[in-house]
């Protein structure tokens, strides 16, 4: 279904649910819907926190895909579903649509919650409003009616001793202190920066601040990863893909001095385990996707025309050069070594 159609009826079925709704219900089950990629998923984190805290006795239900059900693995409060079918003989008093589809709109038709809150009717009612807003920003403001004055806007992962004992071994073994963590893939190819000159930032900071990186990622990237390192000079270099699951890479990003990568999941892990990071942005909306913590760069072009509509041949990916980003890396490595 189209997005623009979807965002109106779900506004629609939340004008209607909600005609005897009532957002001082104290809510005992909740249903979250976020069927996203990580990144998205990560921006969402201080939705789960912040209705904790308002209705700390109510059991959380999270419907999202497979692979984001580790970041609640610590979060005693939600349990983790991936079919909504599993929801059909439950009735939630509150759902939240965070992104939603055809069929969970129509659970919300059918079990009717007391009160249904959603991220369509948002974005339907700011695109005419200014425009799209952080996405951090645009998920708390779904569940603004039901938010007090203290607000919780961090979206850090929450990781135990188990991920970071995981890490440092890790670092122990390879006789690693300080180093710089590197993401050179995405998804889409028109959001990658290319691996060569990702090799000219490793080279710089290897021979300059005599730090390691490791390349981190998905399956996906391994061979990226490896692709890259070929234009290295120092094999003090690690590609780190299958060694960590994605709480283990939070904790690393907790101890790794900064982070430089393309907009995609490692990224927004890294922002939001407060990371000093180096943003590289190509296709994307201004703002919507940054970094929200104030140790961040963010370099990024734009189209006069078509800019949502860039690929892999107009990507202004490929406008970021190679001397702006190692500028960025001297901002930040030495405010560090300071």
């Amino acid at each position: 279904m189209n997005e623009k159609l979807l965002y109106f009826k779900s506004w629609l079925a939340s004008k209607w649910i909600n005609l005897c709704g009532d957002a001082t219900t104290d809510f005992k089950s909740i249903l979250i819907i976020k069927l996203d990629e990580i990144g998205d998923l990560v921006t969402a984190l201080p939705v789960f926190y912040n209705l904790h805290q308002k209705y700390p006795n109510a059991k959380q239900t999270l419907l999202c895909k497979n692979f984001n059900t580790i970041f609640f693995k610590h979060l005693n409060y939600v349990s983790c579903i991936t079919d909504l079918n599993q929801t059909t003989n439950h009735f939630y008093d509150l759902i939240v649509d965070l992104r939603g589809n055809q069929q969970t709109l129509n659970f919300a038709w059918k079990n009717k919650p007391k009160l249904r809150l959603d991220r369509g009717s948002i974005r339907f009612k700011n695109k005419f409003a200014g425009g799209q807003k952080n996405e951090i920003d645009t998920n708390l403001e779904v569940i603004k009616p039901l938010l007090n004055e203290n607000i919780i806007r961090k979206n850090k992962i929450v990781t135990e001793q188990i991920e970071h004992a995981k890490i440092t071994d890790y670092l122990a073994h390879q006789g690693i202190s300080n180093m710089v963590i590197l993401h050179v893939g995405a998804r889409d190819k028109a959001r990658r920066w290319p691996v060569d000159r990702f090799a000219e930032v490793i080279n710089y900071i290897n021979e300059t601040y005599s730090m390691p990186c490791l390349l981190v990622g998905g399956p996906d990237d391994k061979q990226l990863n490896d692709q890259c390192l070929e234009y290295v000079m120092s094999k003090h270099n690690y590609n780190v893909v299958g060694e960590f699951n994605l709480l283990e890479y939070a904790a690393l990003c907790e101890k790794s001095t900064l982070f430089i990568g393309n907009e995609s999941g490692p990224l927004h892990i890294a922002a939001a385990q407060n990371t000093p990071t180096i943003a590289l942005f190509g296709p994307g909306v201004k703002n919507v996707f940054y970094p929200k913590n104030d140790k961040s760069i963010v370099h990024h072009y734009f189209l006069a025309r078509g800019h949502k509509k860039q690929t892999l041949q107009n990507s202004t990916i490929f406008s970021i050069k190679v001397s702006e980003v190692l500028t960025s890396v001297n901002k930040m490595l030495d405010n560090f070594t300071e």
